[in-house]
């Protein structure tokens, strides 16, 4: 882009609008939190299923556990449920279910990522290569 060299204002304009245009595409990026959030050490948790989202970017199960605690169990992108096998149909409403995988950092927040997860006697591995 040329601009005349007697509009600076023109300028630092475009220049922010492309600095703005820049960060819109690293935003998304940015906002996927990967393992980051959840500590080292192995997790499991077991209950029933309340709800199941398997939409992107990634599906959520919300789980009620036998403390009546509501959680939410985050699985993989659609591409790593679908290689595991796992649809809405495998995850009706009451089933009973066991997550596997690396429990939130935060205490207060009742979310695990998981890595497996067991529906009735099916194992569904989300991330083979985390086993």
């Amino acid at each position: 882009m040329v601009f005349p060299s007697k509009s600076p204002r023109r300028r630092l304009v475009a220049c922010i609008g492309l600095v703005a245009i820049g960060l819109g595409s690293v935003a998304p990026a940015l906002a996927h939190h990967g393992w980051a959030g959840y500590g080292a050490e192995e997790f499991s948790l077991a209950g029933t299923v309340q709800s199941a989202n398997l939409g992107g970017p990634h599906g959520v199960v919300r789980m009620r556990d036998d403390g009546g605690r509501v959680w939410d169990v985050v699985l993989g992108p659609p591409r790593n449920q679908s290689r595991a096998g796992l649809t809405d149909a495998a995850l009706p409403a009451g089933a009973a279910v066991t997550a596997f995988g690396h429990r939130h950092l935060d205490p207060n927040r009742l979310e695990m990522k998981t890595e497996r997860l067991r529906v009735a006697d099916r194992v569904f591995d989300i991330y083979p290569d985390r086993s």
